[in-house]
């Protein structure tokens, strides 16, 4: 007997994947806005620039999780590259446990983009 879960709506869980992806960024942005700004290690300019990558990356990883739902090619493609840049871009600086967490959401949701890869768009 094979007794493999079935996941029953692989559209639905992605979807979800993103926004708790998107919301991991919020949170994170948010701290570290304010861990940065207790610091004093970067100029205002640059606390608003990181701030602006990472609630500008969260909102990315949102819009992306809703155009699933479209079901058309584009917006699967744009996920696809959305996490793949993402995935890359985790390597670019030092590595920690938020780097850690942001980089196995995104290899799960990348995993289950590319094994259901038919549920996401309609020919």
């Amino acid at each position: 007997m094979n007794n493999i879960t079935r996941i029953q709506n692989p559209l639905k869980l992605t979807q979800s994947l993103f926004y708790l992806n998107a919301a991991v960024w919020v949170v994170a942005g948010a701290f570290t806005l304010w861990r940065m700004s207790l610091g004093g290690l970067l100029s205002q300019m640059g606390v608003i620039l990181v701030g602006m990558l990472m609630f500008g990356n969260a909102f990315i990883l949102l819009l992306a999780g809703i155009g699933l739902g479209e079901r058309i090619p584009p917006t699967y493609l744009f996920a696809v590259l959305v996490l793949v840049v993402n995935i890359l871009l985790t390597f670019t600086d030092q590595f920690g446990w938020l780097d850690l967490l942001t980089l196995l959401l995104d290899l799960l949701i990348l995993a289950l983009l590319m094994i259901f890869r038919k549920h996401f768009w309609v020919r």
